[in-house]
């Protein structure tokens, strides 16, 4: 009977173990893959650890984020093992209320602390600006800026003070555990109150400090929610970066760096057990055994006539750590920036490093993952971008209400080098605004093998047949504009009749359990796996899957779809102007063009660049570009006359398709 429960037990710990472990080693496995996906495995190579590191973006992340990390898990360690003293001198009733509070922040969630502290922030700045104005319009000796935005000194304070609550948790409990008396019992003996904190209260609580220490530095280098509202565009942690990293697909470049992280926290852990391991073998052999040379080393520096030398060496360490700090924030500060902000895998990585060599500008490069999230970011001043990349609808409401700043085309003669059909659209009839960036349409994927007739109309997402095997698109204007096509009704009215005739069909269909979900970027790894049968998604994406799953097709419904353009634009009283054309006019240009063409699979509006990518894509890979799938990214003119694109709708009908969707979310 105990062997059997044995074994039931042994059973049970294998497979909780399994549960939490494979996720990590399927990752660890598929960062091995010669190929980009996360769910069909090409071979082995170590080409995704190659490009890790030289992938910019991602070290100077790293680099944020550790000096993010360490600066504010030293500041809020200081600050709240003070305030914990100061907490533990107070009576009883005073310590508990007070640390009743302190907890209230480690309960409230993220996205709360993260959203109120924006807020404050932009409030403070705009406060700011106020009072500088003025300031600087009484005297002239010295000029305040009147601007002031999210940044890293935003991002390190945000840190702090998330950090400070969790180190007065873990030092508090040591300070009730000390002898209240130890205090006053080293001051009459002569000592003063800095020499009895050094000596009789920080040796009690140091196991306090430390573990508040490491549990503040881990909350920092782990924290996306925080950051994201509080980094501005000019700064970008690692999580963040690999949130933008993964908008499409989970590449196995974010699998490779998850895999060094997973392997630096285990190779930590097993030190730290060693090390227990060691000191308890110590334990056991106590006198018998000599210390080693570094025992004796350290036994000899702990004396006190060596202070001298161990105060000297954390004054020269915290120098160097302060002068490296100072030298690459010169050198990264010095130079003139642009902040950009696209989509995640939207742009060959490789031209931003061609800019910044051609230049000497900084880019730094940030994503949002829809069109609203980077709207709400805008419209709340959490964001403080020079170049944005919005589609055409969501081009004509910031047009609308103000947000852009007119372009010098001037300082953009590339523009010259844009097809006239891409120019005058609807979005900005005056060509005031914007530089075309890509263009392509909106249409269905689908996997043969799973699907037994060829799909040729919207009707198919709505199909019992296909019953649990659909994804729906994660996007209002998307999801309910697809149903306006199969009803023949068009994607930009604002009837409310018909808007809602095509919500019913779509929440219908979801009551029927038609849909498996709702996705955006995760249809690439459910379509590449096999794991769904139907879903809507861009020409461009379906081109990127197709390269891991040559079973799945797509089509344009006989009842039209959208085609869609997004395009560069300058936010109104942008910082950075002269370097927004620069890099405006760089992207414009053919040969930019025609290596963002091959890396996203998105049609360029660059007349040259969409002539020359056949002979390009042969040049680079020693074979013919298959015509349908030159056709699928650039669809052709009579493709396009069943095509329409999305204008930005009055705000009454924004107000009934946020609404729908909630509701739809909400049943």
């Amino acid at each position: 009977m105990k062997k059997t429960n044995r074994t039931g037990s042994r059973l049970f710990i294998g497979l909780v173990f399994l549960f939490l472990y494979a996720p990590i080693i399927l990752l660890i496995i598929f960062s091995f893959n010669a190929g980009d996906s996360s769910a069909v495995w090409k071979g082995f190579s170590l080409h995704w650890y190659g490009r890790l590191f030289q992938n910019r973006l991602i070290m100077e992340s790293v680099y944020t984020t550790l000096l993010v990390s360490l600066l504010a898990t030293v500041i809020a360690t200081v600050a709240g093992t003070f305030a914990a003293i100061g907490l533990y001198s107070l009576g009883r009733r005073r310590r508990e209320a007070l640390l009743t509070v302190n907890n209230i922040p480690m309960m409230n969630a993220d996205i709360v602390t993260g959203v109120s502290l924006c807020l404050f922030f932009v409030a403070f700045f705009q406060g700011w600006g106020t009072f500088a104005r003025w300031f600087n319009s009484i005297q002239s000796a010295v000029e305040l800026p009147d601007r002031l935005v999210l940044g890293f000194t935003t991002l390190l304070l945000a840190h702090i003070a998330f950090n400070i609550p969790y180190v007065i948790l873990n030092v508090a409990p040591k300070l009730r555990q000390m002898d209240r008396n130890l205090m006053d019992a080293a001051q009459d003996l002569g000592c003063t109150w800095m020499q009895a904190f050094w000596k009789v209260i920080l040796p009690e609580i140091k196991p306090g400090i430390v573990s508040g220490a490491l549990i503040a530095f881990t909350m920092s280098i782990d924290d996306f929610i925080i950051s994201y509202f509080t980094a501005g565009s000019a700064s970008s942690t690692l999580a963040m970066t690999i949130y933008g990293m993964t908008k499409k697909r989970v590449t196995p470049e974010v699998n490779a760096i998850s895999t060094l992280l997973f392997l630096s926290v285990l190779v930590l852990l097993v030190l730290s057990n060693l090390k227990e391991v060691r000191q308890e073998a110590r334990e056991r052999l106590g006198a018998a055994r000599k210390p080693s040379t570094l025992e004796k080393a350290r036994q000899k520096l702990a004396e006190p006539r060596y202070l001298w030398a161990r105060r000297g060496a954390a004054g020269v360490l915290v120098c160097a750590f302060l002068a490296s700090v100072a030298f690459l924030s010169y050198a990264t500060g010095s130079r003139p920036v642009v902040n950009v902000c696209s989509w995640g895998e939207y742009i060959d990585t490789d031209l931003i490093d061609q800019f910044e060599e051609a230049t000497g500008i900084r880019v730094n490069y940030q994503t949002a993952d829809s069109n609203e999230t980077l709207y709400s970011l805008l419209k709340n001043g959490g964001a403080d971008y020079d170049v944005v990349v919005p589609s055409d609808y969501m081009i004509g409401r910031l047009i609308a209400e103000d947000m852009l700043e007119p372009l010098d085309y001037s300082q953009i003669p590339n523009f010259d080098l844009i097809d006239d059909r891409f120019k005058n659209l609807s979005y900005d009839p005056d060509n005031r605004y914007t530089v075309p960036y890509t263009w392509g349409t909106l249409g269905i994927i689908y996997n043969t093998s799973l699907v037994d007739e060829e799909i040729t109309s919207w009707s198919a997402l709505y199909d019992d047949k296909y019953a649990g095997q659909v994804l729906l698109i994660n996007n209002s204007r998307d999801a309910i504009g697809e149903a306006l096509f199969y009803l023949g009704c068009s994607v930009n009215t604002a009837d409310k009749e018909e808007i809602r005739r095509a919500y019913e069909l779509v929440a219908d269909a979801n009551r029927r359990g038609v849909f498996q979900g709702r996705v955006m970027d995760e249809v690439f790894q459910k379509m590449e796996g096999g794991n769904a049968a139907i879903a809507t998604y861009y020409a461009g994406d379906y081109i990127s899957m197709r390269e891991n799953n040559e079973d799945l097709a797509f089509v344009i419904p006989e009842e039209g779809s959208n085609w869609f353009v997004d395009a560069m634009c300058m936010l109104k009283d942008a910082p950075h102007q002269r370097e927004a054309h620069m890099w405006i006019n760089f992207i414009a240009s053919t040969e930019a063009n025609l290596a963002n063409m091959d890396y996203i699979w998105y049609a360029s509006p660059n007349r040259e660049a969409l002539e020359r990518y056949p002979a390009y894509y042969e040049e680079l890979y020693g074979e013919e570009l298959d015509r349908s799938v030159y056709e699928i990214m650039a669809a052709p003119p009579e493709t396009l006359e069943r095509c329409e694109a999305y204008l930005n709708l009055p705000p009454e009908t924004l107000n009934l398709y946020k609404n729908l969707w909630t509701q739809l979310g909400a049943n």
